[in-house]
């Protein structure tokens, strides 16, 4: 094997990791307001469950036709995060959320 990364010669797949790369640093940032960390054992279930949620609203808000670059799916994810929080008892303040009605409106129409 040559060692160079041949996926990542492909336009789709680059476009992909800057979007996960976002979504990791966002929730780095949002678990670190929260005063979360790595180890707390609730963290992988979560995360789990945001990612489920996350995957039907960057497809719904996809096929609404909305422009969604890695910023904005980083928000949706953290959207999604906090409401799998919240579902579990845990208080997420709406200022650690980024302000976006629209965001919240594609989560209702997922959930």
């Amino acid at each position: 094997m040559s060692g160079l990364d041949e996926w990542g010669k492909d336009p789709a797949v680059r476009a992909m990791r800057k979007v996960f790369r976002e979504m990791e640093d966002a929730q780095g940032e949002f678990f670190g307001r929260m005063g979360t960390g790595n180890y707390d054992p609730r963290v992988g279930h979560w995360r789990e469950n945001a990612l489920a949620l996350f995957e039907k609203a960057f497809s719904y808000a996809g096929r609404s036709g909305k422009q969604i670059d890695e910023k904005i799916a980083s928000e949706i994810y953290i959207y999604c995060l906090a409401r799998v929080m919240r579902a579990e008892g845990v208080a997420v303040p709406d200022d650690f959320l980024p302000g976006k009605k629209d965001i919240e409106k594609i989560l209702m129409e997922v959930s």
